[in-house]
């Protein structure tokens, strides 16, 4: 199924329903889905033919979402986030439990419209690993067919991914 930006409604329909689908975002074309289903995790990993320990990143519409996810917001964190979000950047935080995670508020009006819909999505480029980004909605239909449940055409996109940066211990280090 192919739809466009305006189908928004539709499209925060299906990720609702347990769907995974490629969408535009304010980089590259992503694989999506609710940040909260594992198996549908799992699916995206096998998608991508991705090892488990493979970061992905978290998409959240407002920052007051990290919480659920166990990461504490000092004033540290507080000013680094206003600094880089919204925007094309990832971030990654310790979480309370002594992992990391890494999420992203994008600067992309469609895909706020969904995330307010949604709740927090997980995000990853729309390629099979180690094969060139989506730049458009056909090249993603050429990796993926059926085995993906929809896709949203949102043009070209002609961007690099995101930048990528470690928040931890008071220091911010650029990962890529």
């Amino acid at each position: 199924m192919q739809l466009t930006i305006k189908d928004v409604d539709q499209i925060a329909s299906l990720l609702l329903e347990g769907k995974i689908g490629v969408l535009p975002t304010d980089t590259i074309y992503g694989l999506h889905c609710l940040a909260t289903d594992q198996s549908l995790i799992k699916k995206i990993y096998n998608l991508k033919s991705l090892s488990d320990n493979t970061p992905l990143i978290t998409l959240i519409s407002d920052e007051k979402e990290l919480d659920q996810f166990g990461v504490e917001v000092g004033e540290f964190e507080k000013e680094t986030i206003k600094k880089y979000w919204p925007g094309p950047n990832t971030l990654i935080f310790d979480t309370k439990d002594g992992r990391t995670r890494s999420f992203r508020i994008p600067r992309n009006d469609f895909l706020t419209l969904v995330l307010e819909e949604t709740g927090s999505l997980i995000s990853t480029s729309a390629n099979p690993h180690e094969m060139p980004v989506s730049k458009d909605v056909d090249q993603a239909i050429k990796y993926f067919g059926d085995r993906v449940d929809f896709y949203v055409d949102g043009g070209v996109l002609d961007n690099p991914a995101s930048s990528i940066y470690k928040i931890s211990k008071g220091e911010v280090t650029q990962i890529r």
